[in-house]
Order: C-alpha cells, then sequence, then structure tokens
C-alpha cells in the first residue's frame, strides 16, 4: 500500500504541484481512507520526501542500467548525462520543489555525485580508446558538465529562455559532442 500512496502522490504533484496536491487527493484515488494513508506517513511532508526518494532512486536504478547495457562508451555517455527523463519535470514544479522544499531538493546532488563518478569512468574510457582529444583533460569535461547540468536546473534561466530541461539539455549535448564551431 506504500508503494501505491506514493504513486499516487507522485501523479497529484504532477498535476497541482507539491503544495497544493492533498491526503484527501490521494484517499480518493485510491479508494482508501485518509486515516489509511496517515498508517504509512506521518505528514504531507513525508510523503514528499518518499517521492523524492522513490524519484532518486528511479534515476540510480537508470544510470546503472545504462553504463550495463550493450554499446560503447558514447552511447554510455550520453544516456546517463543526457537521458530523455527529464521531459517529464515541467519547469514550475522544480522551481516549487527548489523554493519551498530546499531539503529534498538537495538530495539531487548525491545523485548527481553518483552520475558523475560514472561519467568519469566513461570519460576515462573514450580518452585511452583515442575518441577525445588529447588536449583535453576528462576532468575538465566531466566539470564543465556537472557545472553546466547544475546550472540548467535554474527554473528562472530556463524561464527567462523559454526553454525546457530537455531542449536545454539537448543543446548541452550538442555542445560538448560537436563544439561551438560550424563544421564545413
Amino acid at each position: 500500500m506504500r508503494d501505491k500512496i506514493i504513486q499516487a502522490a507522485m501523479e497529484q504533484i504532477k498535476k497541482f504541484g507539491f503544495r497544493k496536491f492533498t491526503i484527501d487527493d490521494i484517499a480518493a484515488d485510491l479508494g482508501i481512507s485518509k486515516k489509511t494513508v496517515y498508517k504509512y506517513f506521518d505528514s504531507k511532508n513525508q510523503i514528499i520526501s518518499a517521492v523524492v526518494d522513490a524519484h532518486m532512486e528511479m534515476e540510480k536504478a537508470r544510470t546503472i542500467e545504462a553504463m550495463q547495457t550493450e554499446g560503447g562508451w558514447i552511447e554510455k555517455f550520453k544516456e546517463v548525462v543526457f537521458c530523455d527523463n527529464h521531459e517529464k519535470v515541467p519547469n514550475w514544479l522544480l522551481e516549487e520543489l527548489q523554493r519551498f522544499f530546499p531539503e529534498e531538493w538537495a538530495k539531487a546532488d548525491a545523485i548527481g555525485e553518483f552520475k558523475c563518478e560514472h561519467v568519469k569512468k566513461l570519460l576515462a574510457t573514450g580518452k585511452e580508446k583515442g575518441d577525445i582529444r588529447d588536449d583535453l583533460h576528462p576532468a575538465i569535461i566531466g566539470l564543465t558538465l556537472d557545472k553546466t547540468i547544475d546550472a540548467l536546473f535554474d527554473y528562472k534561466f530556463l524561464n527567462q529562455h523559454g526553454l525546457t530541461i530537455s531542449q536545454a539539455m539537448e543543446q548541452v549535448k550538442n555542445i560538448i559532442l560537436y563544439g561551438i564551431l560550424k563544421r564545413e
């Protein structure tokens, strides 16, 4: 039942946001009483925390799965760094999480570090195979990527430029993999 409550909360959060969904909505969606919800969670904030934890676990599992797939380092790199999951998160929801639930937003840093370790391994493989230019240090590429991706989660920037996270990530992917100079 706990997992069903988390899933229902995820759906409610997608519709109404972190602050506006209610325990009543979750109970109604599941056809259970509020009392049943409170058997598993002490508060709405505890549900929000569980939803964020579940999302972070999915990101971690997606990273591990990408690392174990067939294919070369570049395919794994694209999947780990530029997965299409960001399209599902609207800017306004990110803004709400960052502004009103900073302790939950901080959990993204742990996943970022986890992914960063895998990216470093992939970049080292690319360097060993001769696919990455000799004059570029993998640690600098990793740092650039890490800081750039962190900056893309700034909802003010995204809103100011009319971008979704997915669109911004696609631009970063193109810059990292192909550079900024026109090809002739």
